[in-house]
């Protein structure tokens, strides 16, 4: 087009550049008077009517954005699109860490707006934004890649504009090529994780001034995108974790939620661990430099520490591709072979963990069949088998063969089936955790019936995570206390009751070659020496690493060593904290409740005017909390730590709460006073209360089945049973007319959601189809809500009758927040939900495991 020419009453008066979605001209609005960016769609665009059919719905929604950093859209005029006129330039680097800040925060902003409606840009790259005089980020042509279709090309590889533009058809490469994520190099669906992904390139160009991924063709270009790792040694300390997280290939452990990247600059920066005398070597980052760590590995597996004079090692691996973190992370999930040449890693993928077995010299990783569900691995002193538990089974993997074998069943003595840890001797005998109100049980690595190897004392709980000390007879373990403060371990030979007490310690210890015993406190990992004869700890603790997970209520660890000095544990600074808020039934967002908090099980009051829920409280443990869901403000009911995560339960008029105490005890604590009325005197976890007010819904639990009750709140009976389950069964909840129940069975080697009659005719049904853990009635309708496992909130309808009938589950929306704990409250019709999320920085903890060679070189001087 000309000067002067018109489209509709848009005067053109120059042209300012064309690329591949057309020529793009300075234009007059001769209505309002106003200077607009014309883009005159290709001819072969505008003849095909389909296409700018579906070209004009598109641009009807990116017109309805309004943000000062999104260039606008006010309109489609016959084969050209009218757009708000940024003028300004291009922002290029490198520029100073203090420039760089507001014009990338200016960028999330824009990609946040966007993204909570649904709007993805799919084509970010540095010519895509505009920087005004006045110092504000203008991002252009938003979402227009999904509003074009049609083969379009250009001789510059490096800014290729979108290399086809059907953005709905899989398979079908989308994107420019030097910015796209890699899932759009693969032709796969893409959603706003691959603005995410974008999103850190051009960060990384803005900061460094250079390209991330080049090459002379766009076939080059898009091969670096699929297989060169960033290095970011150019960049300011402060964008390392960002850009890490936004460059992660595999899309499931790439920031999620680009608000994230907001919190990520905020954090202040990671400070020295705090010891003195050691001398760090610089980090082999995950990711970045795989094989040069490899192949520091391999040299020290083979020549020794001594030998390599290589001192301190340190290195992340990333967990399998399209794996995550399993729910029980701050757990030992992974531990390196005696030899420390391997790693067995527990994974999670699709809500079901399995165990994987990686080469430390080098990249290689592989899945073992027929280990899902497993957890909580340990190695033979042989390193040819792993043990793993799985339900209320210990079993074994020939690690050559592949073959299974069940060593024992075992009984689960509580709601949780799995053990806590177990340890394997030269002798072929097996001292493995059952769980609680359980010493540590013996079994031959063989296969057979379990035996008693400890007992537990007044006081203790459980006997957990044992380990083999060298002479392989003795075995230290964790010995937990109603109270996690009174937490001890203890070495007792096998053949003995006779134990010695090494330390007092919320978290299990583990020793360690030449002598040491290692420990968390707060967060820290320490070691210190450990005399093997005397069971005793000498001299002072010495401080490794900071920030090392770990669970002090439970005993757990990440940490987990070979024979030769190689170390693994999980590290990243774990704030627990969760944000409650009501969504609709299509996950949107109505409202936030209150702020965040250490949040780990929900109930909503009946007058739906308040929630009880368990979290940490300023104990070592966990405590009950109110929230006035209008004001958000959070009032404590206990002081003392002595609760189980189980959701707290309301009474039909709103005004007590049942618990369940650490030591498995009912309380009734009045919500207006917060003072305990009553107490239990049975063991009873309790999981509702029954519509009428009358009775509490409990459970207990003895030698593997579940007998669910009724428990009257009058008069001294042991409670009227309603269920008895050989099943690890869970998460009751009476239905609104208190005939039936629902709840999670673990019948089908999986949890599924079942519901039964209360009365003697003990009819039953199987709910869910793909697994279902916490459900919850809408008190006032027919239908009961549950969550899959990987996270989906489904909805149910159930009749009952003479028979139970129910329709097909109906998926509403996902949310995170884990498995642990109920997550979520129904109002009484059924539209809103209570859901508690972890917030970003909860999120974004590190998904990499931290290994250590020759760990001991962080001790000397």
């Amino acid at each position: 087009m000309s000067p002067q020419e018109s489209i509709a009453h848009y005067r053109v008066v120059s042209k300012l550049g064309e690329g591949g979605m057309g020529a793009v001209y300075r234009a007059t609005d001769t209505k309002l008077h106003r200077e607009v960016a014309i883009k005159v769609l290709p001819e072969a665009f505008a003849a095909d009517p389909d296409r700018m059919a579906r070209f004009t719905r598109e641009a009807q929604v990116l017109a309805s954005l309004n943000h000062p950093n999104i260039a606008a859209i006010y309109g489609v005029e016959e084969r050209a699109l009218v757009l708000e006129l940024v003028e300004g330039v291009e922002p290029a680097g490198p520029l100073p860490e203090a420039e760089a800040l507001p014009i990338i925060q200016q960028f999330i902003d824009a990609l946040e707006y966007a993204h909570e409606r649904g709007v993805i840009h799919r084509d970010l790259k540095p010519a895509n934004l505009k920087l005004t005089p006045d110092g504000r980020l203008k991002v252009l042509d938003f979402g227009l890649a999904k509003a074009f279709s049609g083969d379009l090309a250009t001789s510059d590889p490096a800014s290729s504009p979108t290399l086809t533009m059907r953005a709905t058809m899989a398979g079908v490469i989308m994107g420019t090529a030097a910015y796209m994520a890699p899932e759009q190099a693969r032709g796969h669906n893409v959603d706003k994780r691959a603005d995410i992904w974008s999103f850190g390139v051009v960060v990384y160009e803005l900061l460094t001034g250079k390209q991330l991924f080049a090459g002379e063709t766009v076939t080059d270009i898009l091969a670096s995108v699929l297989r060169e790792e960033p290095v970011f040694s150019q960049v300011p300390p402060r964008f390392h974790r960002l850009l890490r997280l936004c460059l992660t290939r595999d899309p499931h452990r790439r920031l999620r939620d680009i608000s994230g990247a907001r919190l990520l600059l905020d954090e202040p920066l990671p400070t020295a661990p705090p010891t003195p005398r050691r001398s760090w070597l610089p980090w082999v980052v995950a990711g970045l430099c795989a094989l040069a760590a490899a192949a520091a590995t391999t040299a020290w597996l083979t020549r020794g520490p001594a030998e390599s004079g290589a001192g301190l090692v340190q290195f992340l691996i990333p967990l399998p591709s399209g794996t995550s973190l399993p729910t029980s992370a701050a757990a030992t999930q992974w531990v390196p072979s005696p030899d420390g040449r391997s790693i067995a890693i527990v994974a999670e993928t699709d809500g079901s963990t399995a165990i994987w077995v990686r080469s430390l010299g080098d990249t290689a990783v592989r899945r073992l069949d027929k280990t899902e569900g497993g957890e909580l691995p340990f190695w033979s002193p042989d390193g040819k088998f792993l043990a793993f538990f799985t339900d209320s089974h210990l079993k074994r993997v020939e690690l050559s063969s592949g073959g299974i074998q069940t060593i024992c069943s075992f009984p689960a003595e509580n709601a949780v089936s799995l053990g806590d840890g177990g340890a394997w001797n030269s002798e072929g005998t097996i001292v493995f955790s059952a769980g609680r109100r359980s010493g540590l049980l013996r079994v031959p690595a063989v296969g057979g019936a379990p035996e008693p190897a400890t007992k537990l004392a007044d006081g203790e709980i459980a006997h957990s995570w044992p380990q083999f000390l060298p002479d392989g007879h003795h075995v230290i373990y964790l010995a937990r206390a109603s109270e996690a403060a009174n937490n001890t371990t203890y070495v007792q030979d096998l053949g003995s009751a006779k134990r010695v007490q090494v330390i007092k310690n919320n978290v299990r210890t583990i020793w360690a070659a030449p002598g040491y015993l290692l420990f968390t406190r707060e967060g820290v990992l320490f070691a210190q020496p450990f005399n093997l004869n005397s069971f005793h700890l000498e001299g002072k603790p010495s401080a490794l690493q900071e920030d090392v997970v770990s669970n002090a209520n439970n005993g757990r660890s990440t940490v987990a060593v070979s024979q030769n000095g190689v170390l693994v544990y999980r590290n990243g600074r774990r704030t627990g904290d969760r944000q409650l808020s009501w969504r609709d039934r299509a996950g949107k967002v109505l409202a936030l409740i209150g702020g965040p908090g250490p949040f780990l099980s929900i109930s909503l009051s009946p007058d739906e005017k308040s929630l009880a829920m368990v979290g940490a409280g300023a104990s070592a443990g966990d405590d009950a909390f109110i929230m006035d869901i209008a004001t958000g403000v959070l009032s404590p009911l206990t002081h003392d730590g002595k609760l189980s995560i189980l959701a707290p339960v309301w009474s039909p008029d709103s005004k007590r709460i049942a618990v369940t105490s650490a030591t498995s005890r009912l309380l009734q604590i009045d919500v207006a006073s917060g003072k305990t009325i009553a107490e239990g005197k049975s063991v009873c976890s309790v999981q509702d209360w029954t519509p009428d007010g009358n009775s509490i819904l409990c459970t207990s639990d003895t030698a593997g089945s579940t007998r669910a009750f009724l428990l009257p709140l009058a008069g001294e009976s042991p409670g009227q049973t309603i269920l008895n389950s050989p099943y690890n069964a869970t998460y009751f909840r009476s239905s609104p007319d208190g005939k039936y129940v629902a709840y999670s069975s673990f019948e089908s080697g999986k949890p599924e959601i079942v519901v039964a009659a209360v009365s003697p005719s003990a009819a039953k049904r199987r709910i869910s189809t793909a697994g279902g853990r916490f459900p919850i009635w809408a008190r006032n309708t027919n239908k009961l809500y549950y969550r899959e496992l990987d996270g989906m909130l489904v909805k149910v309808e159930v009749r009952t009758g003479s028979n139970i009938e129910a329709g097909l589950p109906k998926p509403l929306f996902s949310f995170g927040g884990g498995s642990t704990g109920n997550r979520f409250a129904v109002s009484a019709d059924g539209q809103r939900f209570v859901v508690s999320e972890f917030t970003r920085k909860a999120e974004i903890d590190r998904p990499e495991i931290s290994v250590m060679l020759n760990w001991t070189a962080a001790l000397r001087k």
